[in-house]
């Protein structure tokens, strides 16, 4: 008789964490929405959408599209992305989210495209030129290279990657 009475016990708890696994299923719901700039409405691509403290996330497609699946009604989901400012919004019984970001001016800087790399401006210790893309343009030139010859004081614009060649 204590035997039965233990082999049902396992069962009722077999059952309990059975449902209980189901029911924290049933919480979780897919999410989608659109990121669009604040300035012109366009979607942005590449934004990245994240349930805050969880590993839980996904990127925006080239449309600004994203669909995510978050964990319940609590949950808040952070978007951010490069040159934006970071949004978070409580996702409550909303099935749909449409999101706007805003330029973030002050986080952007400038940077300088080196030879092998970038940098920002305020880190390079010499000289640093610019050329006007309109003005070496407007000359005839068969290239970018001979385009760029003579815009720049001591700086000899070279094509050919051989070692030894000038």
């Amino acid at each position: 008789m204590k035997q039965g009475v233990q082999i049902t016990a396992r069962w009722a708890v077999l059952l309990l964490l059975t449902m209980s696994s189901f029911l924290a299923q049933a919480q979780e719901r897919r999410l989608t929405g659109k990121v669009t700039t604040s300035t012109d409405g366009q979607g942005l691509p590449g934004v990245n959408v994240q349930v805050r403290g969880t590993t839980v996330g996904t990127v925006t497609d080239a449309d600004g599209q994203f669909a995510i699946n978050v964990p319940g009604e609590n949950s808040v989901l952070v978007i951010s992305s490069i040159g934006f400012m970071k949004k978070e919004i409580t996702v409550g019984n909303q099935s749909t989210i449409n999101v706007s970001l805003d330029d973030d001016v002050k986080s952007l800087s400038e940077v300088v495209v080196t030879g092998y790399g970038t940098q920002n401006k305020r880190d390079i210790t010499g000289a640093v030129a610019s050329i006007d893309v309109k003005q070496a343009l407007a000359v005839p030139a068969s290239n970018l290279a001979q385009a760029m010859q003579g815009r720049v004081a001591g700086v000899n614009v070279s094509n050919d990657n051989s070692p030894g060649v000038g």
